[in-house]
């Protein structure tokens, strides 16, 4: 896998404009390597290779998308924020795992998680890496089934753990060749909706405190909704992208076809206005292909 991490990163530079941390090639050789009962214990935490890890599997670089679509709409839901971007199932309630980007020319700040038929609300992880976040989601399961050791649920986790502890090593190189991830979980903002992302200084108040007021007021309708999108084109014409950024995401989670052209021009714009064209790109393909009726967009070619 670490063979195939120059050839992967550059396609997804090029497909995406986007920069891959080596640790996502670490969890694909745990993946590859699982024996049977290893297998066993991440297919029942639900976990398996989705999004930018298929391009690791055998034949992956030959994947292409579907009918001709954009393969920046693999393991893309309809109401993912542009920075996620997928690397894991977590099998229940649509759960997926992904890299978090807050600006296009780094590595992902974090990572981050979403249940796609839930809430699809995104939220920070506090593991530096996918293998650390398998850790977290299988200690929570053990935990969550309880600590005895005759649990069938438990006995089907249990041997993940020897895996995980045999790939540290290799986890913490693939941290160290790139550097720690730059966004810590715990000073992260949020939004009502989503992680928000890290901006430079000089670009407006997004008015994060206002979130939740304002996703009541989209789904409602009427007025104050019809100002707030007024108030972020104004500022974003001004110079200051932070509210359209927060809005247009805000609007996008909403998901009624009345915001779709808004949610649209707002994100992309303030992507743009931030220089971070490859966000610009991602929300603008999402936008116009958001009804597809499923998510596995990349087939063999």
């Amino acid at each position: 896998m670490q063979g195939r991490f120059p050839a992967v990163a550059a396609r997804v530079r090029q497909v995406y404009g986007l920069r891959l941390p080596r640790h996502v090639a670490v969890v694909c050789a745990l993946w590859a390597s699982a024996s049977s009962v290893e297998r066993a214990a991440l297919n029942h935490l639900g976990v398996w290779p989705f999004g930018l890890t298929e391009y690791f599997g055998d034949g992956g670089l030959r994947l292409t998308g579907r009918d001709g679509l954009d393969e920046r709409l693999h393991a893309r839901y309809r109401r993912d924020p542009p920075e996620f971007v997928t690397v894991l199932s977590g099998g229940t309630d649509g759960l997926h795992y992904g890299l978090w980007y807050d600006d296009p020319a780094d590595l992902p700040s974090l990572l981050v998680y979403n249940y796609a038929r839930d809430d699809a609300v995104t939220w920070a992880s506090t593991a530096a890496t996918m293998l650390g976040e398998i850790r977290r989601g299988a200690q929570q399961a053990v935990q969550d089934f309880g600590e005895d050791q005759y649990d069938e649920d438990v006995r089907l986790i249990l041997p993940v753990f020897a895996a995980l502890d045999w790939f540290a090593d290799a986890d913490q190189s693939a941290l160290e060749a790139d550097g720690l991830p730059p966004g810590a979980a715990g000073n992260r903002q949020s939004s009502a909706v989503s992680v928000f992302p890290a901006l430079p200084a000089g670009c407006g108040d997004p008015q994060l405190a206002r979130s939740e007021e304002r996703v009541r007021a989209f789904r409602e309708g009427g007025t104050a909704a019809a100002q707030w999108i007024t108030l972020s084109r104004d500022q974003l014409a001004a110079g200051k992208p932070a509210l359209a950024l927060a809005v247009g995401g805000e609007l996008h989670w909403t998901d009624l076809d009345q915001y779709r052209q808004a949610s649209h021009d707002l994100l992309a714009g303030a992507y743009r206005a931030l220089g971070r064209d490859a966000l610009a790109g991602i929300a603008e393909v999402h936008v116009a292909h958001r009804d597809l009726r499923s998510v596995g967009v990349l087939v063999p070619s």
